[in-house]
């Protein structure tokens, strides 16, 4: 199934309440930001709010996001087998990871 194929990530994300998802951007979103840069550039992630640590881009993985507490859980099964249900304020979202 192909991205635009599947209503999941869309219909799961629309009952999340909007004030969630304010000062956010999707990965259409990201895809515009780095479509002009070069392919050879490096991604840096900034560790903090105000961009003083900076770190690699590491991994990049799907998850459940939860806005209110800033963490999240990985799709499918986690390391203890266990599997997350959705609640009504869990995002789908990519989680940019960062070495360390």
């Amino acid at each position: 199934m192909s991205a635009d194929e599947n209503t999941f990530v869309r219909d799961q994300n629309a009952r999340v309440d909007p004030l969630f998802t304010l000062g956010t951007f999707t990965v259409a979103g990201l895809r515009a930001i780095l479509a002009d840069l070069p392919d050879e550039a490096i991604v840096v992630v900034a560790d903090t709010a105000d961009g003083d640590d900076c770190s690699p881009l590491a991994d990049v993985a799907e998850a459940w996001y939860f806005p209110a507490t800033g963490e999240s859980v990985p799709l499918g099964r986690d390391g203890d087998g266990n599997v997350h249900e959705p609640g009504p304020r869990d995002l789908y979202a990519v989680v940019l990871r960062p070495s360390r």
